[in-house]
């Protein structure tokens, strides 16, 4: 199938919104090689992935993996030539109306009935303030997404609304942030397989619990601004908790 570009009705939804749909997007067969090395991941999570969800007062060996969160570029470099990368990095600069470079991916899966949703954040809630209006980032389901799955929702325009005050999400001791939003102006999106989503770094987007019977699978692809260094200071939330030990760890810039 042939990978569309984005067309001037698209940049101008995104600018208006922050986040826009682009339907039968990726080649279904590209998709399912990405998909097949991350079962991999899903079989060996104990050591490849963290628990996103991993509840307090929980030990390290028995975390449920209620969101399961990796990074398939770092053991797989070669995805960084799939046709799908190539094809987001130049429609997501096109959308910020800047050349963009992919900057790292997160494999984000939820088990079946699943009680676990993605709180509502700002991608650069987690970012320093360097990335501030220079990230866009590329969510790719694995198949088709809907609400009661764990699709993904915006709040229509929230990227014009500034860096919100975010804190660590409640019940939990991995360093997942969540932010106060306006639900009113929330928009469920489904897709079906072949369909993403882009939204703007300053978007607040969750997504719900799984409550299905299957996994629900999907890739993001995190894309910054060509000549960003680094990411500057962070703000005054922002922590890392390493699994392997539990430690956690203020950013020096923070």
């Amino acid at each position: 199938m042939p990978y569309q570009e984005a067309t001037a009705e698209d940049v101008a939804f995104f600018r208006e919104h922050g986040w826009l749909i682009v339907k039968n997007a990726i080649d279904p067969d590209h998709i399912a090689r990405v998909a097949g090395l991350c079962e991999e991941i899903l079989a060996n999570r104990e050591t490849m992935a963290f628990d996103w969800a991993w509840e307090k007062g929980v030990s390290r060996e028995e975390r449920a993996f209620r969101i399961v969160q990796s990074g398939p570029t770092r053991f797989w470099p070669e995805l960084n030539e799939e046709t799908f990368r190539h094809w987001a990095v130049a429609f997501a600069g096109a959308l910020m109306g800047t050349p963009v470079e992919f900057w790292y991916d997160q494999f984000l899966a939820k088990p079946p009935g699943n009680d676990a949703p993605t709180a509502w954040h700002q991608d650069e809630g987690y970012w320093g303030r360097n990335l501030a209006d220079k990230g866009i980032t590329c969510w790719m389901p694995f198949h088709d997404v809907d609400p009661r799955n764990g699709c993904m929702h915006f709040i229509d325009g929230g990227h014009l609304d500034g860096v919100l005050e975010h804190r660590q999400a409640p019940h939990v001791q991995s360093d997942l942030l969540c932010c106060e939003v306006d639900e009113l102006r929330s928009i469920a999106c489904p897709l079906t397989l072949g369909d993403v989503t882009f939204h703007h770094g300053r978007t607040p987007h969750m997504t719900p619990a799984n409550v299905s019977s299957e996994w629900r699978r999907a890739l993001t692809q995190h894309l910054r601004t060509v000549g960003c260094e680094g990411e500057g200071d962070h703000y005054p939330w922002k922590i890392y908790v390493n699994q392997f030990n539990g430690k956690v760890t203020v950013p020096e810039s923070r």
